[in-house]
């Protein structure tokens, strides 16, 4: 008995396989491109999510405090040509006293010159100051380490941020700090910050900061 196989089976041309293997690679690319651009996203979203906690909190405590505060004096002082100068560097130096006699406005913000700028006032009761020298507590920005600190009298000041986020400006805006002027005192903060200081130094354009602002009136009736 003689068993015939048939030569007509189907199969694919070179010209299908060619056609086939050219829409898998566009699909490919596709697909790939859209999960780059997923991955980069997501890594965007979580760098901003980190800068604006940061900030939010550096913002809740600052605010928090100098609300329920008095006595505000506001300074900015050094350039990378000189040491500091004068008795009112004192906010900006660690172990100093903040035991400052006078109180000062600064309501067009800080010199964009100068290295230093911030904030010092007397805590409203003694829960985070008490055993230090005085109830003075100072929150100053220093714009060649691209840094916010926190510094109560007597005591090295620490960083209210992450290490890894790059601040690039912060300015207090205070009026109203004399008990004569009829003002109630005013502070408006605002912060300029960065995911990185490669991010801050990469963007010429200066529009891609995340800026966060507030403005506190002191709680205690001024008169």
């Amino acid at each position: 008995m003689q068993t015939y196989f048939s030569s007509n089976r189907a199969g694919f041309t070179l010209i299908e396989i060619i056609v086939s293997l050219a829409l898998f690679s566009v699909v490919i690319t596709i697909a790939v491109g859209a999960l780059l651009i997923l991955i980069a996203s997501n890594r965007q979203l979580q760098n901003e999510q980190s800068v604006l906690s940061n900030l939010s909190f550096a913002l809740d405590s600052m605010t928090r405090e100098i609300r329920t505060g008095s006595n505000y004096f506001c300074h900015s002082s050094g350039n990378t040509s000189a040491s500091l100068g004068g008795e009112n560097r004192r906010i900006f130096t660690d172990n100093r006293p903040l035991d400052i006699a006078v109180v000062r406005d600064c309501p067009f913000g800080d010199d964009e010159n100068l290295i230093y700028h911030g904030i010092a006032f007397d805590e409203g009761g003694d829960s985070i100051t008490v055993g230090n020298s005085s109830t003075r507590i100072a929150y100053f920005y220093n714009r060649a380490e691209g840094k916010l600190y926190r510094r109560l009298s007597g005591l090295p000041s620490e960083s209210i941020v992450s290490d890894g986020i790059y601040i690039s400006d912060v300015d207090f805006f205070v009026t109203g700090s004399s008990r004569t002027d009829g003002l109630q005192p005013r502070i408006s903060i605002v912060i300029k910050a960065y995911a990185s200081e490669d991010d801050f130094l990469s963007d010429t354009a200066g529009d891609r900061a995340y800026v966060i602002q507030t403005t506190v009136t002191q709680r205690a009736l001024d008169i």
